[in-house]
């Protein structure tokens, strides 16, 4: 119930003053942060940055092609795995319908997950987000799992920034992080930019965590399920 799950209530609560339940809610000045965003220098030193395909992060995702980056984005529910968009891959006209989280793996090129190679940049969206740096997403846990695939590749590190772009109602002064949940380093707002000091991430898949019907629904799953079992 969400009144025994400290997470669910603050979902809850933030889903009710959006009007938006069940996902990461877009938000009116969504513009405004993703165009902060773009003066972070970990962002301009950025060559290759990973997105959630969430409908609130399509304006960042739009601005990356614009600035030349290496986009990497994942299927909805991780279920076709990473796929990598570049502005060579997709002309202009089609940026915003390419970038819509159901249409990725339609323009993007499928990266299998050993060749997803080093990842500069991590920006996502949230449900809330701590001044503790922690984050609430959706409660599906596929950010989290994101993260853990891409460091057990590899492809990024413990010291690898993460930016959380949301709503300054969205920004609170704690949230509840429980083991597993991956910490944030920047918070980027409509109107401020907010440095954190992150906790200790997970440092690969937990794999006696993840049930093996999941582990068989996502494919990057599945690619290291196989080869780990291989030797």
């Amino acid at each position: 119930m969400a009144g025994e799950d400290p997470k669910a209530r603050i979902r809850e609560r933030i889903w009710q003053r959006f009007g938006f339940h069940g996902l990461i809610p877009p938000f009116e000045g969504v513009g405004k942060a993703a165009e902060r965003l773009r003066y972070l220098p970990e962002y301009r030193s950025s060559r290759r940055v990973m997105v959630p395909p969430d409908q609130a992060q399509l304006q960042v995702r739009i601005n990356a092609l614009m600035d030349g980056k290496e986009l990497i984005a994942a299927s909805p529910g991780l279920r076709e795995g990473f796929f990598l968009i570049r502005r060579d891959l997709v002309r202009p006209r089609d940026w915003a319908r390419a970038l819509r989280g159901s249409n990725i793996a339609r323009y993007g090129r499928p990266l299998p997950v050993k060749e997803i190679g080093k990842v500069d940049l991590l920006v996502t969206g949230a449900v809330a987000v701590g001044l503790n740096s922690g984050r609430i997403g959706k409660g599906k846990g596929y950010f989290d799992l994101e993260y853990m695939i891409l460091r057990e590749v590899g492809a990024v590190e413990e010291d690898t920034v993460i930016a959380a772009v949301v709503d300054d109602s969205q920004v609170l002064e704690e949230v509840p992080v429980a083991e597993g949940d991956v910490s944030v380093d920047i918070i980027v707002t409509p109107t401020r930019t907010l440095r954190l000091e992150h906790l200790p991430r997970p440092k690969g898949i937990r794999w006696e965590r993840v049930p093996m019907r999941l582990i068989r629904r996502m494919k990057p799953l599945w690619e290291l399920y196989r080869l780990r079992a291989s030797g």
